[in-house]
This record gives C-alpha cells, sequence and structure tokens, in this order.
C-alpha cells in the first residue's frame, strides 16, 4: 500500500467546476453525473458544484438525484452575473440550499487588474468587455471595509456557511479575517494562482486569522504549470496541514476526472514528504468539518 492509497475514502472536493460554464466551448471531459459518479466509487463523501456565472442550485439537485451516495453541495459565485454581493441574493441561494459562497472571481477588482479568469472569459464571450467592467471592491480608499462589505458579513453572520475567497486581493482577505466574523470558515482560494499571487507570509497570516488555505490539484498539471507538488506541499508546511484543504479545480476538456485529479495531487504531496496524517487531515477531516451540515 502505497501513502497515499485510498486518501479519497471520505473525501470532500469544495471547488470542483462542472459543464456548462462560461460558454459551451468549455466542456469538461465527461458529464457531471458521470464524473461525479467516479468521485462516489472512489470512495468520496462530497462534491461542492461551483460555477463562475450562475448559482448550481439546480443542477446539483438534479445530480443528486442521480447519483446516490455521495452528498452534491451547491453554491453562488457573487459575481454581477448572478446579483453581485448584495445580502438578498446570499440569503435566497442559502436558503435554497447553498452551503459554499463565493466571493467575486471574475466580478472582483483585483482579478480585473491582474487579468484572471475575467481575461479568459472576456475572450470568450464577446460582449464582455472587462475594460468596462466595475469591479466589486471590499475595500474603500483608506482601506476600510465597503458599506457592501459589511452588509455582506450581516448576513453571513446569519447563516454559517461556508465562504471562499473567490480572486478578491490578499489585502481584502486578510480585512475581512480581522473582522473574526468567517474565522474558522473561510478558505483562501488557490493563492498560488495567477489570479492572487499571494507571497508567504500573507498565506501564513490569513491561516493564524482562521482562514484555511486551498491546495489546489489544477496548478501543478504542465498544461498551467504554475506550481510542482513540492511547491504545493511547501504551503501545506507553512500554515500546517490543520489549516489546509485540497481541491480538484476540475474545469477543462483537458481534466482528468475531479476524482484522478486529487488522487494525483495526493500523490506528489506523499512524494513531496507529507505523512499520511496531513493527507487525511486536507483531503477529509478539514474540507469536511467546513461543510459538515451539508453532508
Amino acid at each position: 500500500m502505497t501513502l497515499a492509497e485510498g486518501i479519497l475514502e471520505g473525501a470532500v472536493d469544495l471547488h470542483r467546476h462542472g459543464y456548462p460554464e462560461i460558454s459551451d466551448d468549455l466542456r469538461t471531459p465527461v458529464s457531471d453525473v458521470d464524473d461525479i459518479t467516479t468521485c462516489r466509487d472512489a470512495g468520496m463523501r462530497g462534491v461542492v458544484l461551483k460555477s463562475h456565472v450562475w448559482p448550481t442550485i439546480g443542477r446539483a439537485q438534479l445530480v443528486a438525484q442521480a447519483v446516490e451516495g455521495i452528498a452534491v453541495i451547491p453554491s453562488i459565485t457573487l459575481n454581477r452575473f448572478a446579483g453581485g454581493i448584495t445580502p438578498d441574493i446570499v440569503e435566497m441561494a442559502v436558503k435554497q440550499g447553498a452551503g459554499v459562497v463565493f466571493l467575486p472571481t471574475v466580478s472582483a477588482a483585483s482579478d480585473l487588474a491582474r487579468a484572471g479568469i475575467s481575461a479568459r472569459i472576456a475572450g470568450v464571450i464577446d460582449r464582455f468587455d472587462a475594460a468596462r467592467e466595475v469591479g466589486t471592491r471590499m475595500l474603500t480608499s483608506d482601506g476600510e471595509l465597503t458599506p457592501d462589505a459589511r452588509n455582506l458579513l450581516d448576513v453571513l453572520d446569519d447563516f454559517p456557511v461556508l465562504v471562499y475567497s473567490g480572486h478578491v486581493s490578499t489585502t481584502e482577505t486578510i480585512a475581512l479575517l480581522k473582522t473574526g466574523r468567517l474565522s474558522d470558515r473561510y478558505v483562501f482560494a488557490h493563492p498560488d494562482s495567477h489570479s492572487i499571487g499571494a507571497r508567504a507570509d500573507e498565506m501564513a497570516e490569513a491561516a493564524r486569522l482562521g482562514a484555511f488555505v486551498e491546495i489546489c490539484a489544477l496548478g501543478a498539471y504542465p498544461q498551467i504549470g504554475r506550481v510542482t507538488h513540492a511547491d504545493l506541499a511547501g504551503m501545506v508546511r507553512l500554515v500546517g496541514a490543520e489549516r489546509c484543504v485540497a481541491t480538484s479545480d476540475y474545469f477543462f476538456s483537458w481534466s482528468p476526472p475531479s476524482s484522478a485529479m486529487l488522487q494525483d495531487l495526493a500523490d506528489g504531496l506523499a512524494a513531496a514528504g507529507l505523512s499520511r496524517r496531513e493527507l487525511e487531515l486536507i483531503f477529509r477531516d478539514n474540507p469536511a468539518h467546513l461543510v459538515h451540515n451539508h453532508l
């Protein structure tokens, strides 16, 4: 038995895109039903469906009916397309079953400035002009939370769902965490990515303030090539496995099945020196804790 063998037994993937996502041109290799069936057969306990564009509530319900034996958890990403960071949008999504609220990605001012996913969408959707977007900011020019950000925190106080940083800036993430209102239910999304570009000290600070740092399989594939498994293992050692979650970020036509992405990540992290217990924390225990009400 290898160190990472069977690690998907009880695992939860908190960040998995599906199809459709953004455009008909951006297809996943298989349907959500087929891919999540593979997740279930690998022993996984749950999967969060994410979309940059639409709430995944209806899709998750249908997939859950088609694939028994695994929790299919819906989410909303608070981009302009889905209504933005308005409290009633959050309340509506949560009351329809959303278990995760992603802060803005394509609509985040930081993503627009860094030409992140917004640049990819601009290359697919003719009428989306990133240069004309009024990006969502969580902070004023004085570094204080905006009224919209404060209103968002107010509604999140009433609904203890998991909150993902999306593509807001590291500075915004740390400011939100410093309020203490999202401690132990906030994931700092792929801080190694081009969309975020966090420094090591910023990752450590976010974890100290109560965030979980995402260790994302996607970035280590050669088609993306932003990190190695050794780099990702270094992130785990930096903040501690008790403050990390492993995810697939399954998205593209070339992607292996999402469960295979997780297994590849586990094998790579084990080869880079992480222990079995560390793997159990980041693939199973921590993600399950964060969405335990939906499992």
